[in-house]
C-alpha cells in the first residue's frame, strides 16, 4: 500500500491523444498530491479539474505510471470510476489522469492497437518479402520521412479550426 503524502497525481491536459501506439502528446502536466484527490468524489474532481486545467473536462480518463495506455487506460465518468481511481491508488505511488478535449475514441483505438499488434503475431520471420499473385517478389521498404506531430497552440487559424 502507498503512503498517502508520497502518491501523486499527474493531471495531464491541453494534449491530443494519438492512436497505433495510443500516446498523449504536447500536454501540460501539473501534479497533485493524493491526499487533496482522495478528500474528494466524483462531483468535487470535475470542477477540480476544469479549475485546474482552465477548461472543460468532460472526458476524464486515468493509468497507473509506467504502463502503456493502450494496456491500463480507464474512463472516470461517474462516482463508481472514481472510486475504483481512488481503490488503486491505494496501490500505487503515482498515478497519471488524462483530460481528452477533443472526445476522440480512444477505446475504438486501443481494440485496433490489439487487434494490428496480434496480426503481428501472425507474421512468420520468414515474410520479409511478399510475392505477389503472379509470382513477382516485392521488398518491404521503411519509410525515411518522419512526421512531426507538434502542434503550434500560438496560431490563430488551427485554434480556430480545432478549439480547445
Amino acid at each position: 500500500m502507498a503512503e498517502d503524502a508520497d502518491t501523486i497525481v499527474d493531471v495531464h491536459y491541453q494534449g491530443l491523444f494519438t492512436p497505433t501506439p495510443l500516446m498523449y502528446f504536447d500536454g501540460v502536466k501539473a501534479s497533485v498530491p493524493y491526499t487533496v484527490v482522495k478528500k474528494m468524489n466524483f462531483h468535487d474532481f470535475i470542477p477540480f479539474l476544469e479549475k485546474l486545467t482552465n477548461g472543460r473536462c468532460r472526458d476524464v480518463y486515468y493509468c497507473p505510471h509506467e504502463v502503456r495506455l493502450s494496456e491500463g487506460l480507464h474512463a472516470i465518468q461517474n462516482d463508481c470510476d472514481f472510486n475504483e481511481f481512488l481503490e488503486d491508488m491505494n496501490e500505487k505511488k503515482r498515478f497519471n489522469v488524462y483530460v481528452d478535449h477533443h472526445h476522440e475514441p480512444l477505446f475504438d483505438w486501443i481494440q485496433e492497437e490489439e487487434a494490428d499488434l496480434e496480426d503481428e503475431d501472425l507474421v512468420s520471420i520468414d515474410d520479409i518479402d511478399s510475392i505477389l499473385e503472379d509470382g513477382l517478389k516485392a521488398e518491404h521498404v521503411e519509410d525515411d520521412e518522419v512526421i512531426s506531430l507538434k502542434r503550434n497552440f500560438n496560431d490563430p487559424f488551427l485554434n480556430k479550426l480545432c478549439p480547445i
